[in-house]
């Protein structure tokens, strides 16, 4: 990793039996086997999280499995307890090689991300090399361009908790040569992210389009069945009062609905998880919830995660780009591998957001054509629809990260981190926080 210490060899005599602990404090665990015992503290992996939403929110660490080791505190932390810190307090932990489960951050008790930093690099210790440092986990949440995301007086949105969520970084091992694709279609997406004559903002460029003719065609395949299966019909919003005085709205489909398999019935509530998908839950606030979540899942699941894919690798080409040319002024490529990574991590909080606001406006303009203009609604606008207001919240989105240049935040916050372990343990990260030349990276953990 860069300038990190390389692993040495422990020499020991015959009559000395070597075993290894991680964090201070652990308990020695062994079956004597020789006249004379050496226990040695081997490097550890740390992880740093640095959260700063302006906030003032207090969050909470914990593992499910394995003990970690507070700095800040100065003890092992057991399974299972967490441990507390706020809104823009740096909290590192240390956490052992043979360190099994994950992380799990906490707000106000509720899961908001978990980790398994033994599961981030391929880096593997045993007691001949306790010198060998293991590459560091470092979670950052930030607020990008004065973001608000504290809580509104409105219904809580999933688009909220995405914002909470954003700029969740991790280090992982990135190598160039790992890319085994054809130099022609490599260079052909290198330079795809040129601006074009069609936007001078320099959003749509042509993987920009791509990307939205790959999205198309995930949403048509993963709703194939019921867009197949309602293809030609069409669908009413009603509002109805129950008795206890609550209005509710029902999804009335046209057609014979004996011969469907997916929607059997011909009514609905607007908030069924049947019809959700089609309708995004338009007339309740509870539906427009659920449907914005689940669309934000789907994004990063089977079918979805072809999308995200596609982004990845426009995002790596146009990277490949920029650091295969040096710049002459310091010999360096004018891209460095925390360029690239801090895109990504931007590109996949996008994605996510782009969803659950598609499903949110779409619910909206299904309530403004089903029941202000009165009219019963074609399948088929819901199909086109959806693919062309994807087609606008995406461009909004990344019109505004260029505005506000949240890649550049991430990018800052990831570099302080870095500098700050560097500065804490100067020998083990010895020219760490350059992060140019170096084969490690950074990326998202979702």
């Amino acid at each position: 990793m860069g300038n990190l210490k390389k692993p040495s060899v422990l020499e020991v005599d015959k009559d000395t039996q070597v075993t290894c602990i991680d964090l201070p404090g652990e308990p020695i665990r062994c079956v004597r086997t020789k006249p004379k015992l050496r226990v040695v503290l081997r490097k550890h992996r740390d992880v740093v999280f640095d959260i700063k939403l302006g906030s003032g929110a207090s969050y909470t660490v914990e593992s499910e499995k394995s003990h970690f080791y507070s700095e800040r505190d100065g003890h092992l932390v057991m399974p299972h307890t967490p441990i507390q810190f706020q809104d823009g307090e740096r909290l590192h932990l240390w956490v052992a090689r043979t360190f099994a489960g994950k992380l799990l951050l906490k707000k106000g008790g509720q899961l908001i991300a978990q980790y398994e930093p033994n599961k981030i690099d391929p880096f593997t210790c045993t007691a001949q090399n306790p010198e060998g440092k293991p590459a560091p986990l470092i979670v950052s949440i930030q607020m990008a361009g004065g973001m608000n995301t504290a809580t509104s007086s409105s219904p809580r949105s999933v688009s909220q908790e995405l914002l909470e969520d954003m700029q969740t970084m991790h280090v992982m091992e990135v190598k160039n040569q790992g890319m085994q694709t054809p130099k022609e279609i490599l260079d052909f997406f290198a330079s795809g992210g040129n601006e074009t004559a069609i936007d001078t903002n320099g959003v749509v460029t042509r993987n920009w389009l791509l990307g939205q003719l790959v999205g198309a065609g995930v949403y048509g395949l993963e709703n194939q069945k019921w867009i197949r299966e309602l293809n030609g019909q069409r669908f009413y919003l009603k509002k109805r009062i129950r008795k206890s005085g609550e209005a509710v709205y029902d999804v009335i489909f046209t057609g014979n609905h004996k011969i469907r398999e997916l929607l059997k019935g011909t009514r609905y509530l607007a908030d069924n998880p049947v019809v959700l998908t089609i309708t995004n839950g338009a007339g309740t606030a509870n539906g427009i919830r659920h449907a914005a979540w689940n669309a934000t899942k789907s994004t990063f699941k089977k079918l979805g995660a072809v999308g995200i894919v596609f982004s990845i690798f426009t995002d790596v080409a146009e990277w490949i780009g920029d650091y295969d040319q040096i710049d002459p002024a310091t010999g360096k490529p004018k891209s460095s591998v925390l360029d690239l990574m801090s895109r990504v991590g931007v590109n996949l909080v996008k994605a996510g957001i782009v969803a659950a606001l598609t499903a949110v406006a779409m619910a909206g303009f299904t309530l403004v054509f089903g029941l202000v203009a009165t009219a019963a609604i074609p399948i088929s606008v819901i199909v086109v629809g959806t693919i062309i207001i994807t087609a606008m919240v995406t461009y909004g989105i990344d019109w505004l990260d260029k505005e506000l240049e949240s890649s550049s935040a991430i990018k800052s916050a990831i570099s302080n981190a870095a500098t700050y372990l560097t500065k804490k343990h100067p020998s083990d990260y010895d020219g760490y926080s350059a992060l140019t030349q170096s084969d490690f990276g950074w990326g998202v953990a979702p």
